[in-house]
């Protein structure tokens, strides 16, 4: 792989999962019906796939590109973006369980219930993966320029 296409994919991967976690913002603040129950699915599917992506092709230019590991695991914003990934996907845990919860009601054609509550904790996880992702693109930024590096 190439380091400019891992570069090109890296990025369309990081923007679908911040594009997910933006639409799912959106959709919860609308009226919980049918169609945005089974739009959430979606976007957590797509989410989940990008974020994966995001992980391996990172990986992959972390450890066989020009700048190489030691450059990286010696860099404090390469380190806290690692960490804000980490809580990004702890967070999105929450959603994926409870739509996961959904899907057999989805299938049936039914909406499920979901409380208030539980739409106002979808909500407070989704802007926790925005602002997660912001601080990962200001980490890659200053990672990417040398800005903290230990070594």
């Amino acid at each position: 792989m190439t380091s400019a296409f891992s570069a090109f994919l890296h990025h369309v991967a990081a923007f679908t999962v911040f594009a997910c976690a933006v639409l799912s913002l959106v959709l919860l603040q609308l009226k919980f019906d049918l169609r945005i129950a089974k739009q959430l699915q979606l976007t957590d599917m797509v989410n989940g796939i990008a974020a994966t992506l995001v992980l391996l092709v990172g990986m992959i230019r972390v450890f066989y590109s020009e700048k190489g590991a030691d450059y990286y695991f010696n860099n404090v914003p390469f380190l806290a973006k690692m960490t804000l990934y980490g809580l990004a996907s702890i967070l999105s845990i929450v959603p994926t369980l409870e739509i996961f919860r959904w899907k057999k009601t989805l299938n049936q054609g039914q909406l499920p219930v979901v409380s208030d509550t539980k739409v106002g904790q979808l909500r407070a996880v989704a802007i926790g993966q925005v602002l997660c992702i912001l601080g990962m693109m200001l980490c890659a930024s200053l990672a990417a320029r040398g800005i903290g590096s230990m070594g």
